[in-house]
């Protein structure tokens, strides 16, 4: 007996329980039930039996299909190799149309694809879709399929993180982690605080902080070296607050000028505002705190100074780029 003969003596149920003022929640159910069976009404009534047995077990496990069904093949049958490939196809240029990206979900339903598929049935799909099926496992080939199909790849490469550089690490962090290491007594604590930060932070901020203290020369290491010279700058006898606050303002300018986007104009700007406020003797203590290891005679030779100190990364960055 075929499902078409069941789904007529359901039809022919409808118009006596309509007679018999049925609830229409019933004559509807009743209705829906009878158009879903408009796809298997040339099967057999046993092999729809058995349909149902295996949509069940597809119901228990997790898989019910949605109303459009993946590419894996309704529960009603069994695809062979072309009738994947032209799934695969007809899916794919649906759900990524030319110029967009793959979706999660498409990644999401062929990942369920690949698990559900041997590797056999992998290379019988590719060589319906004339790929080279020179690949190792079955995830590799539906990547290959995709990339064909598709002309992108199906496993999303996640970006490499921008390199850190001591500009993230802004003024007001510096001056914050600044003051919060002059307020710790010499000692196990200031030490302890030091080693907690070098290890926290990346090495371009350890440095930056570094000099920000007054820290001069270059380190042996990246961050273990400059945390020990943040330690000795702690340790230095204070220099006078007008100095002090130039070496902090020019510390943060440095940081500034190392960005990728740096704002050269605005920093040009202050560090003329700070070269007008230096005589001769402050700014060659300025130059030799900030690093320098040149003899300076002059006001000018020590302003040349800082300013190659300021922009010495910069300069280093754009001499690698071109």
């Amino acid at each position: 007996m075929k499902v078409s003969v069941l789904q007529q003596f359901l039809r022919n149920l409808i118009a006596p329980l309509e007679a018999g003022a049925a609830p229409a929640p019933t004559i509807a159910a009743l209705q829906r039930a009878c158009q879903g069976l408009d796809p298997f009404q040339d099967k057999e009534v046993a092999d729809f039996a058995e349909f149902l047995t295996r949509a069940a077990a597809y119901e228990r496990d997790g898989k019910w299909p949605s109303l459009n069904p993946s590419i894996s093949g309704r529960i009603v049958d069994e695809p062979n190799a072309a009738e994947y490939a032209q799934r695969l196809r007809t899916f794919l240029e649906r759900e990524v149309p030319a110029g967009n990206p793959i979706s999660e979900d498409v990644r999401l339903e062929l990942k369920r694809l690949t698990k559900r598929l041997k590797t056999s049935q992998v290379r019988e799909i590719a060589r319906e879709l004339q790929i080279e099926d020179s690949f190792r496992g079955k995830k590799q080939g539906i990547e290959k399929i995709v990339l064909r199909l598709t002309g992108q790849r199906l496993s999303a490469r996640k970006p490499r993180a921008p390199r850190r550089t001591a500009v993230e690490l802004d003024a007001a962090t510096l001056q914050q982690y600044a003051a919060e290491l002059r307020n710790l007594a010499e000692g196990e604590a200031r030490t302890q605080r030091v080693k907690e930060l070098v290890k926290q932070l990346k090495g371009p901020d350890i440095r930056a902080l570094a000099e920000f203290l007054g820290a001069q020369g270059t380190a042996r290491t990246t961050k273990d070296g400059w945390g020990e010279k943040i330690l000795t700058a702690l340790a230095a006898p204070p220099m006078g607050d007008k100095i002090g606050r130039w070496m902090e303002i020019l510390a943060a300018l440095k940081a500034k000028a190392e960005g990728p986007d740096a704002p050269t104009d605005e920093i040009e700007s202050e560090l003329r505002s700070l070269e007008e406020q230096m005589g001769r003797d402050e700014a060659i203590a300025v130059a030799k705190r900030f690093g320098s290891a040149r003899s300076l005679d002059s006001r000018e030779e020590a302003i040349e100074e800082i300013r190659r100190k300021v922009f010495e990364t910069k300069r280093a960055r754009e001499s690698v780029t071109y």
